[in-house]
């Protein structure tokens, strides 16, 4: 029996479907196996309700976020398909103290039928519960990790106003059926297509697709922090010309938009 949205006691249904659209999850379930692990969390060490408290008193406006003294909390959200196509989901509450970051965090682990790779999801607890401000009209800033077979990983920052996995789709569209010339999608093609050539048994020295990470890094966001956000973080770790890794082909956020300016007049 599903659980009203009125009866979850953490999870903001409406904040995880602006999230998680374009997913293959199916969300009503995913709200209640992630509010039913929240739920066991806060009997173990509070930390839930010590998060609705500090999301009260105004958030990352207050001061920093509760977090787990032991490790970085991880509740990972793992969807299995039986042989019938039937979809389950399960939830462990993981505490890792090998991780950089603190802040605790959902992750939606998947697996790629087609191309036999993982793929993840991750996004910050905080913006998934309840007392947030509404994200509808407001911007997302994410970042794409391609996982090669030779150990790297190339990396794309982004915003949008729209589910962004509703843009990860489009690139990926562009990449498989319309041959973009973007970096991501060549990138993105390039490696698909020799991971497709290696289930097929087909000889190809290429680096293949090992699965893929996206990551939630900013919700919530006005259009100035969002651009301004970009432009920092695509500098940081993605501009292609800076980054042997990166995949943004131009800088991020207003530098962008300069960029593409400057570009339109010389034409």
């Amino acid at each position: 029996m599903d659980i009203p949205k009125s009866a979850l006691r953490y999870v903001d249904g409406d904040a995880l479907k602006q999230l998680a659209q374009g997913l293959t999850f199916d969300l009503p379930q995913c709200e209640q196996v992630l509010d039913s692990a929240l739920i066991g969390l806060n009997t173990q060490n509070g930390l839930p309700d010590r998060m609705l408290a500090w999301i009260r008193a105004g958030g990352v406006a207050s001061g920093p976020g509760p977090v787990e003294p032991r490790g970085r909390i991880i509740v990972d959200i793992t969807q299995t398909i039986n042989v019938d196509g039937q979809q389950g989901y399960f939830a462990a509450v993981l505490c890792k103290n090998d991780e950089q970051e603190a802040a605790p965090v959902v992750f939606f682990s998947m697996h790629s039928p087609t191309l036999d790779v993982p793929m993840r999801v991750e996004v910050p607890l905080r913006a998934l519960m309840l007392g947030n401000p509404p994200l509808a009209g407001s911007y997302t800033l994410y970042v794409h990790a391609l996982i090669s077979s030779d150990g790297a990983t190339y990396v794309y920052y982004g915003i949008t106003k729209r589910g962004w996995s509703i843009r990860f789709n489009e690139h990926t569209r562009a990449a498989v059926t319309q041959r973009s010339k973007r970096l991501l999608a060549r990138k993105l093609d390039d490696l698909i297509d020799a991971r497709a050539a290696e289930l097929a048994g087909r000889k190809d020295d290429r680096a293949k697709l090992a699965g893929i990470v996206s990551s939630v890094c900013g919700t919530g966001m006005s259009r100035e922090a969002a651009l301004a956000a970009e432009e920092r973080m695509v500098d940081k770790y993605s501009l292609a010309s800076k980054h042997p890794y990166g995949l943004n082909m131009i800088p991020g956020g207003l530098a962008g938009i300069r960029h593409i300016r400057h570009f339109l007049r010389k034409r």
